[in-house]
C-alpha cells in the first residue's frame, strides 16, 4: 500500500505548489511573496514557476493568483499553467485545531502529461519532494481536523502524450466540484466532467466512505472515438487505422485497501466500428456491440454478463494464390511487448495484487444471453484451378448461459450465396476439443458454385445440381463418429479437364454423378466418419472424400442401376389398364431414352412383367361397372361412351349399393351380394373367360405405343431396342406390379 501511495504525489504536486505559495503569501504580503518565489523557484520546487498576479488578504484568509505557470524541466515549455486560483480559509479555526477552506477555485488549468515507456515528464518533481530517509509510522492519529468546501475546477485541460507508442489524446472542458472534503474522515462525493478531443464527454462520480476503505465510483461516457487506441493496437498489429465510437454506464464498489478489489456493473456500447490494415484495406466493420454488466471482478476474477449483443459484423476473408490471406497483413506486423511496462505505469502494488490473482484462479466467464445477428463473412479462395467466391449472409448465433469453461450449445443460422440455408446446433467446451456434438444442415446449396473444389479434387467442373446436407458428429474422448446424409438433386457434371491432374485420381465424376441418380434425378448418400483426433493421418476432410469417391468408382462398374438399384436389371413400373402412359412413366421412358441416347453403343431389352390374376380382375370389374353404367343409362346403347364417361364408370366404387344390386341378379339362388369380394367373384365369373383376349390386345397395344415413342419421338434406331411380351404362364407365375425391367449389353463388354 506504501508503494501505492506514490502515485497519489502525482496529484499532489499541484496542490503542493499552491499551498507553499500561499504559505509564502502570507508570510511575505503579496509583492514581496511574488518576488521570493519567482526568484528562489527551483529551490523550492526544483522547477522554473512564473506568477502574472498575486494578491493577499490575511485579514480576511482569501489568496488569489492570476497566471501561474510551472515549467518542464528545460525551463522553456509549460508543465501546469492556471488560469485563476482562488482560495478562502476561516482563520478563527485554526484556534481551534481546524483549518476549514470555505472555498477552492482552480479555472483554466492546463496540464501537459508525456510519457515514454516507464518515465513521465513529472519524475522529476516527484524525486524532488521524495525524501531519502525513511518515514517513521504514525501510531497516533492527529487531532487536527481539515474540512474542505466548495472545490472547484472549471474550464480545464490535460494533454496526454505516449511518445513510445505516438498516441495523444485531449482532455476538454474538465470540470471537477466537490461540495465537501472532510480529511479527518476523507469522507467525500466528488464530481468530474470533462469534454475529451471534440466530442466525448465524461461524467464521473466518487463516493468515499467515513472510514476512507469503501468507495462507489459512476462513469459515464459519451461519443468517444475509437482512434485513440490505435497507436496500442499498431504494436502489435499492422493497423492504419480503427473507427468508431463508445459509450459506457459504469458503476465500481471496493475498497481503497486493496486497489483490484471492486466489482464493476453496467453497460458498454461500441458502434461504426472500422478496421484497416496499413495498405488501407478495410478488414471489417461491425455496426454495434452492446454488452450489460451483472458484475465484473479482478479479485475473483469473474466476468458475468447478462447480455452480449453483437450486429452487423461484415468482413471479407480472402486467400490468395500463394495461399497468404488479407488477414496475414495486420497479424504480420508483431513486437515482442513486455508486460511488465503496463504494470509499471499503474504501480507495483497492482502488479503484484494483479499477478496474485491470475496465479490463483481461472477467469470465469459467462454470458447469458449472447447473440450475434444481421452479420456477414466473404469468402474467397484463388489458390484453385478457378477462384471459388462464397458470401454467407444473415447470420445470426444465439446462446444462453455461455461459458468458457463449462459445456455450452449454440445454435447458428445463415443464409449461404443468397439461396441456401445453414443451421446448426453445437454443444460443447470451447476450451477442449475432447467432447463436442455437431448437428449441421445445409440446404439448397448451388452444385455450381462448387465448381473450383470439385475441379482441384476429381478434375470435373460441376456445372448442375442442388444439394442437400445432414450431418451430425459427435466426438467423445477425442474419438469422432458421424453420420453425414448428403442428397444432390439433379447434379451434373462437365466434361473432364484435360492437361489437370486432380489430387483424387480415376474417378469418372460425370458418370458416377449421373449413374448415381434415382429415378426423381436425386442422388442419396450416408457418408459415416471415424477416426481418432490424436491420430496424425486423420483428416475429416479426407474421409468424406474417400467415401465418396469410392462410391463413385463402384457405381461406374455397374453403369445402369438407374432406376432400381440392381447391378443387372432395372425397370420402371406402369398401369396396364390405362390406354396410354401417365407423365410419371413418360419421365421414366425419357430417363431410359436419354441414357441411350447418350451411350450408343448400349443396347435395352425391355421385358414387360404382367401381374395376370390383377390385371384379369381389374379388366372384369371395369365390365361389370360398364353394364351396370349402360343399365342406368338407356341412350348409351346408340351414343357409345366417350373419354368423360369411362373415367365416370370407373370412378364407381365396387361396395356401390345400385352396383350390388345390379351384380345380384348374376349371383347363384338363395345368395345376397353384401360386399367388395362378392362383386369381384360376380365379375370374374362373368367376364373371366373374355379377359385374355383383351389382355393379349392391351399388352399388344402398350408395347407398341412404347416402341413408336422411344423411335419415332425420342429418335432412337429400332434395332437397339427389343421388347419382349409375357406368356400366359410367366404372367401367372409373377404377383408384382406391372412393370418394364431393363436389361443391358454391350457387345462382349462385361461391367463388374
Amino acid at each position: 500500500m506504501k508503494k501505492a501511495k506514490k502515485i497519489l504525489k502525482i496529484v499532489g504536486i499541484v496542490l503542493g505548489v499552491l499551498i507553499l505559495i500561499i504559505g509564502l503569501a502570507i508570510l511575505l504580503i503579496s509583492p514581496i511573496a511574488k518576488a521570493y518565489i519567482e526568484k528562489h523557484d527551483t529551490e523550492l520546487v526544483g522547477r522554473e514557476i512564473t506568477i502574472d498576479k498575486l494578491r493577499v488578504n490575511v485579514l480576511a484568509g482569501k489568496v488569489k493568483i492570476k497566471g501561474l505557470t510551472l515549467y518542464e524541466d528545460d525551463a522553456q515549455h509549460a508543465f501546469v499553467q492556471l488560469g485563476d486560483f482562488e482560495t478562502s480559509v476561516k482563520l478563527r479555526d485554526l484556534l481551534h485545531r481546524q483549518l476549514t477552506v470555505e472555498k477552492l477555485w482552480l479555472l483554466g488549468l492546463k496540464v501537459n502529461i508525456e510519457q515514454n515507456r516507464t518515465w513521465f515528464n513529472f519524475n522529476s518533481l516527484i524525486d524532488f519532494f521524495a525524501s531519502d530517509e525513511p518515514k517513521e509510522e504514525k501510531t497516533e492519529k492527529s487531532d487536527f481536523g481539515v474540512t474542505l468546501y466548495d472545490i472547484l475546477i472549471d474550464s480545464s485541460y490535460i494533454h496526454y502524450a505516449d511518445l513510445s507508442v505516438g498516441s495523444e489524446f485531449h482532455l476538454n472542458d474538465i470540470a471537477l466540484r466537490v461540495p465537501k472534503i472532510d480529511l479527518s474522515t476523507l469522507k467525500t462525493n466528488v464530481g468530474l466532467d470533462l469534454v475529451l478531443g471534440n466530442n466525448a464527454s465524461l461524467h464521473t462520480q466518487l463516493r468515499l466512505s467515513e472510514n476512507a476503505e469503501d468507495y462507489i465510483l459512476k462513469m459515464q461516457m459519451q461519443n468517444l472515438d475509437l482512434n485513440i487506441i490505435e497507436p496500442y493496437l499498431k504494436q502489435s498489429l499492422a493497423v492504419d487505422s480503427v473507427r468508431g465510437k463508445l459509450d459506457f454506464n459504469l458503476q465500481a464498489l471496493g475498497s481503497t485497501e486493496h486497489i483490484l478489489d471492486f466489482v464493476t456493473t453496467g453497460n458498454i456500447a461500441l458502434r461504426n466500428i472500422a478496421v484497416r490494415d496499413n495498405t488501407g484495406y478495410l478488414i471489417g466493420t461491425i455496426d454495434s456491440i452492446n454488452t450489460d454488466i451483472h458484475q465484473y471482478s479482478i479479485a475473483q476474477n469473474v466476468l458475468d454478463l447478462d447480455r452480449l449483443k453483437l450486429s452487423g459484423i461484415h468482413t471479407e476473408y480472402i486467400v490468395k494464390a500463394d495461399n497468404s490471406t488479407n488477414f496475414d497483413i495486420i497479424l504480420g506486423k508483431k513486437k515482442a511487448y513486455n508486460d511488465t511496462t503496463i504494470f509499471e505505469k499503474l504501480g507495483d502494488t497492482i502488479a503484484a495484487e494483479f499477478n496474485e490473482v491470475q496465479d490463483n484462479k481461472q477467469l470465469r466467464i459467462l454470458v447469458k444471453d449472447l447473440k450475434l445477428v444481421n452479420s456477414r463473412v466473404y469468402y474467397e479462395d484463388n489458390t484453385l484451378p478457378s477462384p471459388f467466391q462464397y458470401e454467407i449472409s444473415d447470420i445470426t448465433m444465439t446462446s444462453k448461459n455461455f461459458s468458457f469453461t463449462g459445456q455450452n450449445s449454440v445454435q447458428l443460422k445463415a443464409m449461404l450465396n443468397q439461396v441456401g440455408k445453414l443451421n446448426a446446433v453445437w454443444k460443447g467446451n470451447i476450451t477442449s476439443l475432447d467432447n463436442h456434438d455437431l448437428t449441421l444442415m445445409l440446404n439448397n446449396l448451388k452444385l455450381s458454385d462448387f465448381s473450383p473444389y470439385s475441379i482441384q479434387m476429381f478434375g470435373y467442373p460441376l456445372e448442375n445440381g442442388t444439394l442437400s446436407f445432414n450431418s451430425q458428429n459427435i466426438i467423445t474422448n477425442r474419438n469422432l463418429k458421424g453420420i453425414n446424409k448428403l442428397e444432390i438433386a439433379e447434379p451434373k457434371a462437365g466434361d473432364k479437364l484435360k492437361d489437370y491432374e486432380p489430387e483424387i485420381k480415376h474417378v469418372p465424376l460425370k458418370l458416377g454423378l449421373y449413374l448415381l441418380t434415382d429415378k426423381e434425378n436425386k442422388f442419396k448418400v450416408d457418408l459415416p466418419v471415424s477416426g481418432s483426433l490424436d491420430d496424425p493421418e486423420f483428416s475429416y476432410k479426407r474421409a468424406i472424400l474417400n467415401v465418396l469417391g469410392g462410391l463413385i468408382v463402384k457405381v461406374c462398374t455397374a453403369p445402369f442401376r438407374l432406376l432400381s438399384g440392381d447391378d443387372e436389371v432395372q425397370y420402371f413400373e406402369y398401369d396396364m389398364l390405362h390406354f396410354d402412359f401417365s407423365a410419371l412413366e413418360y419421365s421414366q421412358i425419357d430417363d431410359l431414352a436419354a441414357t441411350m441416347l447418350e451411350k450408343p453403343e448400349l443396347n435395352v431389352s425391355l421385358e414387360q412383367r404382367i401381374n395376370y390374376n390383377e390385371v384379369i380382375q381389374s379388366l372384369c370389374d371395369i365390365q361389370l361397372q360398364r353394364d351396370y353404367y349402360r343399365s342406368q343409362h338407356p341412350e348409351l346403347q346408340t351414343t357409345g361412351m366417350d373419354f368423360l364417361t369411362n373415367e365416370e364408370i370407373r370412378s364407381i366404387k365396387l361396395n356401390d349399393k345400385g352396383l350390388m344390386e345390379y351384380a345380384s341378379q348374376y349371383a347363384e339362388e338363395g345368395k345376397t351380394v353384401q360386399s367388395k369380394q362378392d362383386v369381384e367373384a360376380i365379375a370374374l365369373k362373368l367376364f373371366g373367360d373374355k379377359s385374355d383376349e383383351l389382355l393379349t390386345r392391351m399388352i399388344e397395344r402398350k408395347n407398341n405405343k412404347l416402341l413408336s415413342y422411344l423411335t419415332a419421338t425420342k429418335g432412337i434406331p429400332a434395332s437397339r431396342i427389343t421388347i419382349n411380351a409375357p406368356s400366359l404362364e410367366a404372367m401367372k407365375d409373377y404377383d408384382k406390379a406391372c412393370r418394364y425391367e431393363i436389361h443391358v449389353g454391350m457387345g462382349d463388354e462385361i461391367f463388374e
